[in-house]
């Protein structure tokens, strides 16, 4: 596994290089003082893989936002997909105002200054885990679903899709990059999606994969949705989200 960090500050990499070394993982970590010599680095044809990246978001020059949008729009030109896959981005910052902007660069997580030890360690496992399941799924053919849209029939990869949502007589199928809306029952596709979906509610049915956290009222997504969760779901919900969580942990 390759972990990265881009900083411009030698003492911010060490002390995040500590960190990572004291969750005991066999690692090589990789260290950049510029978003511009990320670029360089990222340019390259033959270039290593990086599994996860910390990346500080204010430098000086090129700074960890623009250097990640630069990033995102290679993944683009590439067709590359930009959410569930490598590298994991966790933007490093002393200001909070610039995390309304990470989802717009499909940033996995990210940690304020100064870095606190348990926070790190929480988001480390995290993309750890993200790590393992993303690099067992390489060579394992998506699971698909169908779903009609007027006269068109599309093959959808559940890995793809948030959550779903009934609306009279139709749902909409929420994705990382768009809502398909066609006719059809939410039970039917909580029917199809039993593994690491939960009915949160009559009208939600969610995608494990992308919830970032929840209260006893709603779940909250990873893109900042928040959908509500019935007080009747609200244990059977924490009892199947232990249950991924720890599965997905492997």
């Amino acid at each position: 596994m390759n972990i990265a960090v881009c900083d411009d500050e030698e003492n911010i990499r060490s002390y995040i290089k500590q960190l990572v070394e004291m969750q005991n993982i066999s690692c090589r970590m990789i260290e950049f003082s510029s978003g511009e010599e990320l670029l360089r680095f990222w340019e390259q044809e033959d270039r290593e893989q990086i599994d996860i990246l910390f990346l500080d978001i204010s430098m000086d020059g090129t700074d960890g936002m623009k250097t990640a949008e630069q990033i995102r729009d290679w993944k683009e030109e590439r067709e590359e997909p930009m959410w569930g896959s490598l590298p994991l981005l966790i933007f490093v910052t002393g200001y909070s105002e610039y995390m309304q902007r990470a989802f717009s660069v499909n940033a996995f997580q990210y940690l304020v200054k100064p870095v606190d030890e348990k926070e790190f360690e929480d988001v480390f496992a995290q993309a750890l885990r993200e790590c393992r399941c993303l690099n067992r799924k390489k060579n394992t053919r998506p699971k698909e679903i169908l779903i009609r849209n007027g006269n068109c029939t599309r093959n959808v990869p559940v890995d793809d899709v948030c959550y779903i949502e009934s609306s009279n007589r139709k749902i909409i199928v929420s994705m990382r990059d768009e809502e398909i809306e066609c006719y059809g029952k939410i039970s039917e596709m909580e029917n199809e999606l039993r593994k690491g979906f939960f009915r949160t509610h009559k009208g939600y049915l969610v995608n494990m994969k992308y919830v970032e956290r929840y209260s006893r009222t709603e779940v909250q997504m990873k893109d900042g949705k928040r959908l509500p969760i019935s007080k009747y779901k609200y244990q059977g919900f924490i009892k199947a989200y232990l249950e991924f969580i720890t599965e997905d942990g492997g």
